[in-house]
């Protein structure tokens, strides 16, 4: 997908000496602020990255799964001017949690909206470093691992975030998902999210020969590149046309 949109794709790895699973470490709290170790380590290799290959930084989007969607909200909180898009796949709340008790009591879906608000405006960026930022969620509905209702917490989060109305909304069904979009003033979707009709703790889409993948389901690949890339399409198209009138 990336050599068909001409994309670099970077992977950053944990390593087995911080975490025994190779997770990302979001429930500690100095990994919550864009200076703890592991977004500072990641945000480093980007700009390397950037540094390094002909990067268009009007296209730099983060994504992950489960502790690595965790990781890509608390990335896309933390650096909002650096990236124009995050997915979130199988994410968790944040701030819901600064120890590893509390991880599970977060990813069990225990922690609510009313308790990390006031927690999310403390360490929140500018508020105009969030004017181009969107947010794609995914979840299964039938996830055992991180609840489904994680998903609309942390919505709710990135409304508040980039200051969207919450009733500006709106549903689309499928068979085998259900659609929910959050437009801002001009119209421009800001935030969706996508829960999956019997997909447990994956990837939707993909192959049986990858781990955490669900095969049946909508391919979130392809679905969160067009979204990545759409929207900046989109916007050039509306300024080109603006200039042009004028």
């Amino acid at each position: 997908m990336a050599e068909k949109a001409g994309a670099y794709v970077l992977y950053p790895e944990q390593s087995l000496r911080n975490n025994p699973q190779r997770c990302w470490n979001w429930f500690i709290e100095r990994n919550q602020l864009r200076d703890g170790p592991e977004p500072a380590a990641i945000l480093g290799l980007v700009e390397e990255t950037c540094a390094r290959n002909p990067i268009d930084r009007s296209r730099i989007f983060v994504a992950g799964l489960s502790a690595g969607g965790a990781m890509a909200a608390i990335l896309a909180e933390q650096e909002p001017a650096l990236f124009s898009a995050v997915g979130i796949m199988a994410g968790i709340p944040l701030h819901a949690s600064s120890d590893l008790a509390g991880a599970y009591a977060a990813m069990h879906g225990d922690v609510g909206l009313g308790d990390i608000t006031p927690l999310v405006a403390r360490r929140q960026r500018p508020a105009p470093d969030y004017a181009k930022l969107r947010v794609m969620l995914w979840t299964g509905d039938d996830d055992a691992v991180v609840a489904p209702r994680n998903s609309g917490t942390l919505a709710r989060q990135f409304l508040h975030l980039l200051g969207v109305d919450e009733v500006n909304e709106s549903r689309e069904r499928r068979p085998e998902a259900r659609v929910t979009r959050w437009r801002d003033g001009s119209g421009r979707v800001r935030v969706e999210l996508w829960c999956i009709a019997a997909m447990g703790h994956a990837w939707s889409g993909g192959s049986l020969r990858g781990s955490f993948t669900f095969p049946p389901g909508p391919r979130a690949s392809e679905i969160m590149m067009s979204f990545f890339l759409g929207d900046v399409e989109e916007r050039s198209d509306a300024r080109g046309a603006s200039e042009s009138e004028g």
